[in-house]
């Protein structure tokens, strides 16, 4: 299958050529799912060009550009995504600390206080307590003391009301550290863990609190630098039991290996080796499952009592995460979707959402399309845009004026078009050559994670 790629020139190029750019300079990618612990039908879909947010289940989905979350051009990461009982809460990037929206995206809020100014690495919601939000920043020479200055502040705040407001927890770790995860257990509420690495001894490291971020004990992590590897993220821990954690390593070069202690962090066993970066982890909802995957040797699962892995799907894993029984996977349009969920452990897949023509996206072209929650401003933003479709289930023409133009979008949920109901995917397509690509690769990704589902 081909992803038509229609540039200002109107020229089709193929999807095998991923150096032409759009979505911010990248190649159109979907990384992270999330899901709302209160509301099962809401799904939150992490892009290289925003946002997607779907209210049934993903039957219809809705855009929200990179803009409207306070994301510059020039940022270099992904936001990380947390859906709260009654908030969608996002990193913006930079020193901005986070973002909260309380209706379901149509409005931003930065956070003040203790996080403002604060570069936030991570977020993780609590699920034993879905109105609780932890942070972790990492912000060169904020800390305090004899040595301030001289590294990172990395501290865990928390949020008990949705993210309107945070409070520090506990102490910072090693400022020599450069914390890359935070994760939380659900089996025991004083329970954290960061993983951090450093360009000292020892390279990779897995910080450990039983109380609540009171203390830190560092853990070495066993990463190999002949393999590629330089460093490591939390997966997931084991919903049951706080001391079971799997990280996977990663590294500029090769693949990537998962990981697993059973007695937090003392000590290490390898479980899987993957040719590929491991983008999509994720564990079932009793924890007995394990789903890992890449872009290479597609998705596998294990028994968590085995760790037995064996392939179930050849689909490019881009991330991965699970609602219930359901195992959601972001993919590629050549493996049939860029969002799609499963019932059999990932032996197949009912599409969710396809992007067949990548958009090149912008919120400048209509400022009402970012302050606006209702359809109106994004559907009359699609119909002055050349080629524009939102509706992929039965393409309505673009209007008379634009007919003919060099560019288009098409944007559809899996088994339903859009329609102009769902008209706030607002297939934006801002033409621009794909000379301007800016090739931006944003940095760390996450394995797309369980319920939190970063990705």
């Amino acid at each position: 299958m081909r992803i038509a790629w229609l540039v200002a020139a109107g020229a089709a190029i193929a999807a095998s050529t991923p150096a032409v750019a759009s979505a911010n300079g990248r190649y159109p990618a979907s990384n992270q799912i999330a899901f709302s612990p209160s509301d099962p039908g809401l799904v939150v879909l992490r892009t290289t060009f925003g946002l997607l947010l779907s209210r049934d289940g993903g039957g219809s989905w809705q855009w929200l550009c990179e803009d409207a979350l306070g994301i510059l051009s020039s940022a270099t990461e992904d936001p990380v995504l947390g859906v709260t009982s009654g908030a969608l809460v996002a990193t913006p990037g930079l020193a901005n600390g986070l973002v909260v929206s309380s209706d379901t995206g149509c409005d931003w809020t930065p956070t003040t206080g203790a996080l403002a100014g604060q570069l936030v690495k991570d977020l993780a919601v609590r699920a034993d307590a879905p109105a609780t939000v932890v942070a972790l920043t990492s912000t060169y020479g904020a800390h305090a003391g004899p040595d301030a200055g001289a590294g990172y502040f990395e501290q865990v705040y928390e949020s008990a009301d949705d993210g309107a407001s945070f409070l520090p927890v506990g102490a910072p770790i090693d400022p020599t550290a450069l914390a890359t995860t935070l994760d939380v257990a659900a089996a025991d509420d004083d329970r954290l863990y960061i993983s951090a690495v450093r360009s000292g001894t020892p390279p990779a490291s897995l910080f450990v609190s039983y109380d609540h971020g009171g203390t830190w004990t560092e853990r070495p992590v066993p990463i190999d630098p002949t393999l590629g590897e330089s460093a490591i993220y939390i997966g997931a821990v084991d919903p049951a039991d706080p001391d079971l954690v799997y990280v996977r390593t990663g590294g500029p070069t090769g693949g990537s290996r998962l990981l697993v202690t059973h007695d937090a962090g003392l000590s290490f066993t390898v479980a899987l080796e993957l040719e590929g970066p491991m983008l999509g982890f994720a564990l079932s909802e009793d924890g007995s499952k394990v789903y890992a995957g890449d872009v290479v040797q597609g998705l596998v699962v294990a028994p968590r009592d085995s760790l037995a892995f064996s392939a179930t799907s050849p689909i490019h894993v881009q991330c991965l995460a699970t609602q219930g029984a359901e195992l959601w996977a972001c993919s590629d349009d050549v493996s049939g979707f860029i969002a799609g969920s499963s019932s059999d452990d990932g032996a197949t897949f009912t599409a969710k959402l396809h992007l067949t023509a990548p958009p090149l996206l912008s919120c400048a072209a209509d400022a009402s399309a970012i302050a606006t929650c209702g359809g109106a401003p994004r559907q009359a933003l699609c119909s002055t845009l050349p080629g524009c479709v939102i509706d992929a289930g039965s393409p309505a023409p673009p209007p008379a004026e634009t007919r003919g133009g060099g560019g288009g979008c098409d944007m559809g949920g899996g088994g339903a078009g859009m329609g102009a109901a769902a008209a706030g995917l607002a297939c934006a397509a801002i033409l621009r050559a794909a000379s301007k690509g800016k090739g931006k690769g944003r940095g760390r990704r996450r394995a797309g994670g369980g319920g939190r589902g970063r990705g």
